[in-house]
Formats: structure tokens, C-alpha cells, sequence
């Protein structure tokens, strides 16, 4: 192997560049925890209920980290930006879902006194 086809070892790497994927593995938890409460009974209750605390902050975390994607893809052509958009969309859909079911408990609740 001629010298010019050797890599050098300490040439520096690019920095690996965002792709939306963790935009995506997020929203989809945050849309999978959204489900959690529906198990069967006989999953035990804190695999059934303690993902419901986390979809809120992975909806926003979806939505953030996506946006942020986007806006690093910005002006390079070949970039795939369907995962990022994928992300944004599945974390404002878990978002919306926690805020309106919040919202319905504290409707519901409210008329509990009257």
C-alpha cells in the first residue's frame, strides 16, 4: 500500500452530523408511553403507569432536538430531513395528548364538588 492511500491516524474526524434519529427514538417513546396506561392488568402497575410521567418532558425533548436537527441540515442538499420532521411530529402529538388529557382531569375534577 502506497503512503498517499495510508490514513493518518491522528487526522481529526468530522463531527458526526445530526440526522433527526434521536429526534425520532424520542418522539416514538413519548407516543409509546402514551400507551402504557392501556397494558393488561396483569402487568404490574409501575410498568403501566410511571412512563405517563415522562411523555410531556420526551414530547418537548422530540420537538427540540428535531428542530435543532433541521436547522443543522440547513442548506445541505443531500440531507434526509424525514426523521427530524418524523420526530417534531410524533413529539407535538405526545404533547398535545398530555396537555389536553391535563386539561380534561382538571375540568373533570372540578365538577367533582358541585
Amino acid at each position: 500500500m502506497s503512503s498517499a492511500q495510508q490514513s493518518d491516524p491522528f487526522e481529526e474526524e468530522a463531527p458526526p452530523q445530526l440526522t433527526g434519529a434521536w429526534s425520532l427514538m424520542v418522539g416514538t417513546a413519548a407516543v409509546v408511553a402514551i400507551g402504557c396506561p392501556l397494558l393488561p392488568e396483569s402487568v404490574p402497575n409501575q410498568f403501566r403507569y410511571f412512563p405517563v410521567y415522562f411523555i410531556l418532558p420526551l414530547g418537548i425533548w422530540a420537538v427540540v432536538s428535531g428542530g435543532i436537527a433541521l436547522r443543522r441540515m440547513r442548506g445541505d442538499e443531500g440531507a434526509s430531513r424525514i426523521r427530524a420532521r418524523a420526530g417534531i411530529t410524533l413529539g407535538a402529538v405526545a404533547v398535545a395528548t398530555a396537555v389536553t388529557i391535563i386539561a380534561w382531569a382538571c375540568w373533570a375534577l372540578n365538577g367533582i364538588g358541585e
